[in-house]
């Protein structure tokens, strides 16, 4: 690594794989971040070794999170070994859930939305996911990973620049992986669009600027979407 590395720089290689944590929808590249010779080397191509039960820990089980709970269950070797939600009905729902799937009966968590943070220090986890509203990500991310466990989220990563930051810090300090869930962030088109920006066919970035289209009024403004 150099001596001095821009985090522009440092943030376009960890971006490479989806490793690190990788942050879309925020722009990043005007910060002027810079990392000293003693700075962890950044995760792209970091290795994890396999295991044959992957411990999971699961935060927020509403509509989306109750979907990927399902989907976990039936992957072989992976083990949803904890569940953390405001709502204790929802907690039991999953326990009863797994158990029905042949899975051991999960940890529960439901003492308050802090209550994650209990998990990450109790728990024996590999990863922690999170799909809990959006302002939480961040802050499980970071949980997760400060207490040994890797960290997955739905999607937005984090809602500050100050936060993304601070995610990429905790990933390289602490050795574990941090990956946004989303489907969009590793298509052809923006895989296409980031191999190009890194064989510099654009040149030096210097600001950009995305969007989300999807209209989601009527589904935040329902009172039964998230908790069906």
């Amino acid at each position: 690594m150099k001596q001095e590395m821009n985090r522009r720089d440092l943030f376009k290689t960890s971006a490479a794989a989806g490793f690190g944590a990788v942050v879309a929808g925020t722009a990043l590249s005007g910060c002027g971040h810079s990392v000293s010779k003693a700075q962890p080397a950044v995760m792209l191509n970091h290795p994890t070794p396999p295991k044959d039960i992957i411990k999971v820990g699961f935060v927020g089980i509403g509509n989306q999170g109750s979907s990927h709970l399902r989907n976990l269950s039936r992957i072989e070797g992976c083990q949803v070994a904890a569940v953390c939600d405001v709502r204790p009905e929802r907690a039991e729902w999953a326990k009863k859930t797994l158990v029905e799937a042949g899975h051991p009966e999960p940890a529960a968590y439901t003492d308050g939305p802090r209550d994650f943070q209990r998990m990450c220090e109790n728990e024996q986890l590999d990863l922690v996911y999170s799909a809990a509203p959006w302002e939480w990500h961040a802050p499980i991310a970071l949980a997760a990973m400060r207490n040994g466990k890797h960290a997955a989220t739905e999607l937005n990563l984090a809602m500050t620049i100050d936060d993304c930051w601070e995610l990429v810090e905790v990933s390289e300090k602490y050795r574990k992986h941090c990956m946004m869930m989303e489907n969009c962030c590793y298509d052809y088109t923006e895989m296409l669009l980031l191999n190009m920006i890194q064989k510099g066919l654009f040149g030096e970035l210097i600001h950009g600027e995305c969007g989300y289209l999807h209209d989601l009024r009527a589904l935040k403004l329902s009172p039964t979407y998230y908790y069906k």
